[in-house]
């Protein structure tokens, strides 16, 4: 059996139903995360783990225990939300301490086991800090460490870095992954965010509508989305039908819809290659809009009456092209996926 099993959980509000006999398994030391939209069940499913929400059907094991119906002060889970919730009237010390007082820990075992954690989050020189003087970043390393010092079985994160602003984001998205892996702790996170999905996790479960659409590895999930949904939310793919697809390419294709990534194609203006000169399918159009995603210049070209994103890395080295310009699209026929 899995360290943590969720088997048949089922939820419902009324008239509405959150959890459609949702059932995983994650391993004991994986950080896996739930990724969705808003409303498609992930923070409800994460809140009944943690006992907060009572499940309609459907069991929890955790370690080979049904914790199902246990009141979440005995379920031994460890949970970080979006809003800090320290004690404003207590310094970083005390606030992660706060846990192993309530459980009586002797004074030397708490005192020991702080400074440990609170050298873990890299804020020594801030133990005797309130709150009110931290940025939030720091505020959020506290509350991680106030979930993580009571050492639960599993730790449980709702969105808790998405209230921060980007840099920060990115920073504490990897020293929460150092820390996971330092500690060898089970964690489930839950984000709408699929860069930072992609960033920490051993394995992601996609959820849309109540039910898990789609479950595996990061690079896997990218490379085979398998279904319309995963394509368009975990990489904003291109989703053709294989009839939009014939009349592009003049090739022919299978009947179904097909996923296909903007950075595996290429822009040619139209007098720089022949067709002959590079194998493959080439796609005629017309640059309607260039922007810049950090790195990457995204294109947006009109084929006849259809629209498609092509990617290119943002170097120096290499001017954008013109909005307007005539151009070539190169696609080889391996990239285009069909979707289920």
């Amino acid at each position: 059996m899995s360290y943590v099993q969720i088997d048949q959980a089922f939820k419902q509000y009324a008239d509405s139903t959150v959890l459609k006999q949702v059932s995983l398994q994650i391993e004991k030391g994986e950080l896996v995360t739930l990724l969705g939209p808003s409303g498609c069940g992930k923070s409800t499913l994460l809140r009944s783990i943690a006992g907060l929400e009572k499940l309609d059907g459907g069991t929890i094991n955790v370690n080979g225990n049904d914790i199902s119906h246990l009141p979440p002060q005995f379920r031994n889970v460890g949970m970080v939300f979006q809003s800090y919730a320290l004690f404003p009237n207590m310094t970083v010390f005390d606030n992660i301490a706060f846990g192993l007082k309530m459980r009586k820990w002797p004074r030397k075992e708490i005192t020991d086991k702080v400074k440990h954690i609170i050298e873990l989050i890299h804020m020594s020189d801030k133990a005797s800090s309130y709150p009110h003087q931290l940025s939030g970043g720091q505020q959020q390393r506290v509350a991680l460490a106030r979930a993580l010092v009571t050492e639960p079985d599993i730790l449980l994160l709702d969105e808790p870095l998405s209230a921060l602003d980007a840099k920060i984001r990115k920073s504490l998205q990897i020293e929460l992954r150092n820390i996971q892996r330092e500690l060898k702790m089970t964690m489930i996170f839950v984000t709408h965010d699929q860069e930072e999905a992609m960033t920490i996790s051993d394995r992601i479960f996609i959820m849309n509508g109540g039910e898990i659409v789609r479950q595996g590895k990061p690079e896997d999930i990218y490379a085979s989305p398998k279904n319309e949904f995963v394509a368009r939310f975990i990489g904003s793919y291109n989703v053709f039908t294989s009839q939009e697809l014939n009349c592009m390419t003049g090739h022919s294709f299978k009947s179904g819809n097909y996923a296909i990534r903007p950075e595996v194609m290429e822009l040619h203006p139209h007098d720089s290659l022949s067709e002959q000169q590079k194998s493959g399918m080439w796609i005629s159009g017309i640059i309607r809009n260039m922007t810049i995603r950090g790195n990457v210049r995204r294109y947006t070209i009109q084929a006849q009456d259809i629209t498609l994103w092509v990617d290119e890395l943002n170097v120096p080295q290499k001017s954008a092209l013109d909005e307007g310009l005539f151009i070539k699209v190169w696609l080889s026929e391996d990239e285009c996926n069909l979707l289920e």
